[in-house]
């Protein structure tokens, strides 16, 4: 009976001893985890990236603007109007559907309506997200001034307290205001050549690792429509990711 007893005692040290390496192993297997297998998470300031902007719209063309984005699988950003149209409805929809984001520009981007005092600005500009909130549920703070917050109006002393009086509201009101990096000169007039459009954009990229692209959604400006492919691949084939604009996108300014 004692030697039954002492191997039963024996078998169960050696249990509890495998047990112990077992656990052990486990530790140490669990504890070291290869350096290269960690997540690297790139900060956007090292990175290339292109922030394809629309200002305007929607017009005739941006259903086949929207069409060549989704081709490239490219997101950007529509700087919108007021625009009760019914393919404008339609258009509005298909950029939510589609991922790419809609920000502020004004309803009627009328100077002499919008730039007649800073209170008429933010009118206008009320009337244009009470619309875009109401009717398809689009809420953004992200604003661009008509012709920019550098424009021509700045530049007149009749003028220029409007346009700051403007940009502090913004900034007191929560606003973020963003201008452009690259003017692609597509809004100049419809005349502008489609290589021309294309050749902008080329140079303005030199030696900048975030590029902000001004391009217009307007009935008129086909040339913009035929350019964005080559500019799409040039963008791509120079390195640069596609982004869109919101609230923690590096600011874009002139002043």
């Amino acid at each position: 009976m004692k030697k039954m007893l002492k191997l039963i005692l024996v078998m169960a040290s050696s249990l509890i001893i495998i047990w112990s390496d077992a656990d052990v192993q486990n530790i140490q297997v669990h504890a070291v985890v290869p350096e290269e297998m960690t997540p690297l998470v790139k900060s956007k300031a090292n990175q290339k990236i292109a922030y394809l902007t629309f200002d305007d719209g929607p017009s005739l063309n941006t259903m086949e603007i929207l069409n060549i984005l989704d081709r490239y699988h490219v997101k950007a950003t529509f700087f919108v109007k007021g625009n009760e149209e019914p393919y404008a409805k339609r258009c509005y929809q298909e950029m939510i559907s589609r991922g790419h984001s809609i920000a502020l520009h004004s309803y009627t981007h009328d100077y002499s309506i919008i730039y007649r005092s800073t209170e008429s600005f933010f009118q206008d500009l009320n009337r244009l997200e009470t619309m875009l909130q109401e009717e398809y549920g689009i809420k953004s703070r992200i604003v661009r001034l008509p012709g920019g917050s550098n424009n021509r109006l700045r530049h007149q002393a009749s003028t220029k307290p409007i346009i700051n009086g403007i940009l502090q509201q913004l900034k007191e009101k929560g606003y973020i205001y963003f201008d452009w990096s690259i003017d692609s000169t597509d809004g100049f007039s419809p005349s502008i050549r489609e290589q021309q459009i294309i050749t902008a954009v080329q140079k303005g990229t030199k030696n900048q690792k975030h590029v902000n692209i001004l391009l217009h959604d307007i009935n008129s400006m086909k040339n913009t429509v035929k350019a964005l492919p080559d500019i799409i691949e040039f963008l791509k084939k120079e390195g640069y990711t596609f982004d869109t604009i919101d609230e923690t996108t590096p600011k874009m300014q002139f002043n």
